[in-house]
């Protein structure tokens, strides 16, 4: 029994590997590509990208853990349900129950693995992630600048923009300010060239070669004066779209289990003394984070019951076959977690029911088909499901099959 469960669990490795490679490249492709786009077109270092998405893999990586056990299994039991190496267990004298248990251990390692890796590493890589977006911003302000895009980076209500950068020195070409707010006089600012330095939380504009058009009189703006000059220096405050990535250090997403619970505890508090609406949000939305921090390791568990059987019912169908089974559990399960966690914010369902439907039901149904397949029960597909994918049980159950449709 050893033997079997050591070359069974060899199996398992190169396919789990392989899947986690597969499904972490194409969760973090379209970063790559975003990042990518904008490093190339801004000019930002190349090594800022590779550090962004170091800080992004550990998000991606507690997600992939559990699609990588599914799919993992399936190809497994699919191939040694193909080469007739379960018959040849059952041969032997060796039942389907008899591999459960060192399969299921691997699951549950796998869930703490994914537990701990969710609790230390992901909170640290969304923090450094928000903290090295503000550094790059303030270093590179044209990662916030986009050409030909007025942006609000002004809380006062101003607004700006410029054409184009000059790739050789640097600066913005035709530059425009809107300024309506000032001492309520309209003011509008053109300029040729301007240089952009940002230090701290300001923005500081030299204007070269321009002009301003400001209002004389406060009640009526259609008179104005204008002022040609050389040299001009305007500054913008820019802390609300700096300190955005500040703020998200204090969501509970990037929070570890023991600061979630001190989190959860002073809004409870604060909630308890004041019922105030804000704050029962921000409660809902806590304890659907708690809830995620376990039941998203345990998916590792959950999707391995229903893996198992489910691999051993393709058999002849092919690799491929198994993987785009194992592709459509996984779809099910986020969409069920995703429902849980939009009625977990709402406050329709309780946090822990919502969030723990998705393994609940996937659980579920993987005992129930371990029971059929231990007691060699056929598991008959409806019809739609037999042609799109061929899943047959051998010869017996596909023509029990038959007859029975």
């Amino acid at each position: 029994m050893k033997i079997i469960t050591k070359y069974t669990l060899k199996e398992f490795i190169p396919y789990f590997f392989l899947s986690l490679f597969c499904f972490t490249f194409i969760l973090l492709l379209n970063d790559i590509f975003k990042w990518t786009k904008l490093f190339v077109q801004k000019g930002v270092s190349v090594w800022y990208l590779i550090e962004l998405l170091i800080y992004v893999l550990p998000s991606t990586l507690v997600v992939t853990i559990p699609m990588a056990t599914l799919v993992g299994l399936l190809l497994v039991f699919a191939r040694l349900s193909a080469d007739n190496e379960i018959t040849a267990m059952k041969a032997s004298g060796i039942g389907i129950h008899q591999l459960l248990p060192p399969i299921l251990l691997v699951a549950i390692c796998l869930s703490i693995f994914d537990f701990l890796f969710m609790d230390f590493a992901l909170p640290r890589g969304n923090i450094a992630y928000s903290r090295l977006i503000r550094d790059i911003r303030t270093r590179h302000p044209a990662l916030i600048l986009t050409p030909g895009v007025a942006d609000d980076l002004d809380q006062e209500g101003r607004k700006w923009m410029f054409e184009s950068k000059d790739e050789k020195t640097g600066r913005l070409r035709n530059v425009k300010i809107w300024d309506e707010y000032q001492d309520g006089k309209p003011r509008f600012i053109e300029a040729n060239e301007a240089e952009v330095d940002f230090s701290s939380l300001l923005a500081r504009l030299k204007l070269y070669d321009g002009f301003t058009y400001e209002a004389v009189v406060k009640e009526n703006p259609r008179y104005y004066q204008v002022i040609n000059f050389k040299e001009m220096q305007v500054t913008l405050d820019i802390s609300d779209t700096l300190q955005r990535s500040e703020y998200n250090s204090q969501n509970p997403l990037n929070m570890s289990l023991a600061d979630l619970s001190r989190y959860m505890k002073g809004i409870r508090k604060q909630y308890s003394e004041k019922k105030e609406h804000y704050l029962k949000y921000r409660l809902l939305r806590a304890e659907v984070e708690y809830q995620k921090k376990f039941a998203i390791p345990f998916a590792c568990f959950a999707l391995s019951l229903i893996g198992v059987p489910l691999g051993i019912v393709v058999r002849r169908s092919g690799k491929m076959v198994g993987a785009g089974i194992g592709l459509g559990v996984i779809i099910i399960y986020y969409v069920l977690l995703q429902i849980g966690q939009t009625t977990g914010f709402r406050g329709i369902i309780l946090a822990p029911a919502a969030i723990w439907m998705p393994n609940a039901l996937i659980g579920i149904s993987g005992v129930i088909l371990i029971i059929r397949t231990v007691r060699e029960a056929p598991v008959r597909p409806h019809r739609w499901l037999v042609k799109l994918f061929p899943i047959t049980g051998g010869e017996t159950d596909s023509e029990s099959y038959r007859e029975n449709s």
